[in-house]
């Protein structure tokens, strides 16, 4: 049977070449592939540059998952509002709005606490996270990672 380790381990493969066609695209550089040299009065290159353009952005999300899972972890910390109204951990990490977030919760359908991500964001009142709206943030564990 097949281990999530080793699946894992393949798609750190993948990514390699996901970068490379990445940076071989112009994506990187140029999101609308405006760096390549496409024929704007062929009908059927700009249908291909169109539709490789959506394949690259949806890869470019692929590359950034990855890319995150494969960052080292620097703390793991119980979240604190700060004077500023702001979600703060114990080394100095905040979140506001739009804020990526790695927390550890529990729910209904899990059998213990797991990690997720998401995101926070603010109802005018507090701050909480995107499909977890019950969960507290105060003293809410999390993870930071160093994201270069």
């Amino acid at each position: 049977m097949l281990t999530l380790q080793r699946v894992y381990e393949e798609t750190n493969k993948l990514n390699l070449s996901i970068r490379r066609l990445l940076k071989l695209s112009t994506y990187n550089d140029n999101e609308d592939l405006s760096g390549l040299d496409v024929d704007l009065s062929d009908p059927e290159q700009v249908l291909l540059r169109d539709e490789l353009r959506l394949a690259m952005e949806k890869l470019a999300d692929v590359d950034d998952v990855i890319s995150y899972l494969n960052s080292p972890v620097l703390e793991v910390s119980n979240l604190h509002r700060n004077e500023l109204g702001k979600y703060e951990t114990v080394g100095g990490h905040y979140y506001c709005c739009g804020s990526r977030i790695e927390a550890l919760v529990t729910d209904e359908y899990h059998d213990g606490p797991y990690w997720t991500l998401t995101r926070v964001e603010y109802d005018g009142f507090d701050y909480y996270l995107v499909g977890n709206m019950r969960v507290s943030m105060n003293g809410l564990t999390v993870r930071v990672r160093d994201i270069v």
